[in-house]
């Protein structure tokens, strides 16, 4: 498999990417970091938008080579910077307008090769493992006003992410609703107990065909002050 398919955008980029396009009036003007670039279609999409700037941090270097690829291509590199890194550990003390983020979190330790970089999916036994790292450094890097986006599996138990953002002065809500297919060879690789739980909750089968559903998420600060409302009025 090349390196273009190797970053073939899923169905969750494609949701993710609606968003964005639904909400530009919230892009426009602000800064911006994505998580876990991939191809470099979201990071393409927000500074098209009218991002004022917009980092770019993924673990694996082809990833980053991606999405440097694409700006380029788009002619949108001049505002981005991109790092190969593990997360928050490349923003430094940065704070951001607007956090997106489509996380490796598919219930399981490790999927069978499918054409996909290993760090791709996999999520842990819950699939929490990325999601409750990223939840723990947001209140770090989310500006006055900020919001951040991310996609999150129904089988993550959006109960625990509320409650984890709520303990971090931050609230989380259902912004979308979509479904997915589970491919076969994914599905082999789910953790037994999260397959038995979901089933006919979420993840759903019409004969051998098998969807999962997710949602996109928001998070936000609870309790804003007059820095949130200018920022909010700048953004209007």
């Amino acid at each position: 498999m090349n390196d273009t398919n190797l970053f073939s955008p899923s169905e969750y980029t494609a949701a993710l990417l609606l968003y964005v396009r639904q909400h530009a009036a919230r892009v426009h003007a602000c800064r911006v970091l994505e998580l876990g670039t991939g191809s470099g279609v979201v990071m393409a999409t927000l500074l098209a938008l009218g991002a004022e700037s917009a980092l770019g941090v993924d673990l694996e270097a082809l990833a980053v080579e991606a999405t440097q690829n694409l700006l380029s291509q788009e002619h949108l590199l001049t505002r981005a910077s991109l790092v190969q890194g593990d997360m928050w550990d490349a923003c430094g003390d940065e704070r951001f307008d607007l956090v997106v983020t489509n996380l490796p979190q598919f219930a399981a330790d490790h999927i069978e090769y499918d054409g996909r970089l290993a760090s791709w999916s996999a999520g842990g036994p819950d699939g929490r493992r990325n999601v409750d790292q990223f939840l723990g450094g947001l209140s770090h890097h989310l500006a006055p006003g900020g919001l951040a986006v991310m996609t999150h599996n129904v089988f993550l138990d959006f109960n625990k992410t509320q409650a984890m953002a709520d303990s971090l002065g931050l609230q989380a809500r259902v912004a979308y609703c979509a479904s997915a297919p589970l491919p076969l060879h994914k599905l082999a690789s789910l953790s037994p107990h999260v397959l038995a739980r979901f089933t006919g909750q979420g993840i759903h089968h019409v004969g051998e065909y098998w969807f999962v559903d997710f949602d996109l998420v928001e998070i936000s600060w609870k309790h804003e002050g007059p820095e949130a409302a200018l920022l909010q009025g700048r953004q209007g």
